[in-house]
Formats: C-alpha cells, sequence, structure tokens
C-alpha cells in the first residue's frame, strides 16, 4: 500500500453540495474554488462546441469519483464512559475554502505591505499631516 497516498488528497464527489451528481462541488472543494464561478464556467462551455467534451468528462466524473459518504470512516474515537464518543461534524467550511481565504488574505497583506513601503504613502502621509 502506498503510505503517501491519504484520503484527503483524494477528489470525490461532493454529494452535500450537489446539483446533479456532485462532481464540480467534489473539484471546487478539493481545489478550493468558488463553486459558482465554476458552474457558470461550466455552464458556459455548454453553450460551446465542447458540449459533447463537457457531458461525456461529467458523466465519467461521477461514474468513476466516489460519493463523499463511501470513503471509509475515520478510525474509532477513544471510549469514555462506556460509550463511544462520536467524531465532531464536519466544519461549515472546507480546507480547500479555508486555503483560498489564506492566500486571498496574503495577497491583501502583501498589497498592503507594498504601499506603506512605497513613496506614495510617504507622499500621501505628507499631504495629510499639512491639512491637519
Amino acid at each position: 500500500m502506498n503510505e503517501r497516498f491519504s484520503h484527503a488528497s483524494r477528489v470525490y464527489r461532493d454529494v452535500d453540495r450537489r446539483w446533479f451528481a456532485g462532481v464540480l462541488a467534489g473539484f471546487a472543494s478539493h481545489f478550493g474554488w468558488n463553486l459558482t464561478a465554476l458552474r457558470i464556467v461550466t455552464i458556459i462551455a455548454c453553450m460551446t462546441p465542447m458540449v459533447p467534451l463537457v457531458f461525456v468528462g461529467y458523466v465519467l466524473a461521477a461514474l468513476i469519483l466516489p460519493p463523499r459518504s463511501s470513503l471509509p470512516p475515520p478510525p474509532p474515537s477513544a471510549e469514555r464512559d462506556g460509550r463511544q464518543w462520536q467524531d465532531a461534524p464536519p466544519p461549515g467550511v472546507s480546507a480547500g475554502e479555508l486555503k483560498y481565504r489564506l492566500r486571498e488574505m496574503e495577497d491583501r497583506l502583501r498589497a498592503m505591505e507594498a504601499y506603506v513601503t512605497s513613496a506614495q504613502y510617504e507622499i500621501d502621509r505628507e499631504l495629510r499631516d499639512k491639512h491637519r
């Protein structure tokens, strides 16, 4: 068995946020893409001569990719008070969405740092100080 394989890195069909089979929702959560934007791009692609390619690709992905619930369950948690504690429910935000948000915040922070260290910031600060 491959030791580097983990179920967290696997693409799956997200049946909780699906419209049809959950293929687009699965890709969006795995890669950290915006689901609405991916659906819009797919709809636009269906209005081009690529319709057969999009349709066949979607059907194949729906047949090949496992749904989220078919992945093996996590290892059992520790027993307490003679009963098995359930794992916490998954958070409302996926790991891909968190990665996207962190990347977006890092980009904004870099832009702020670039502005604060620029000559334009010095000019703006001097003008603001003169108007006080």
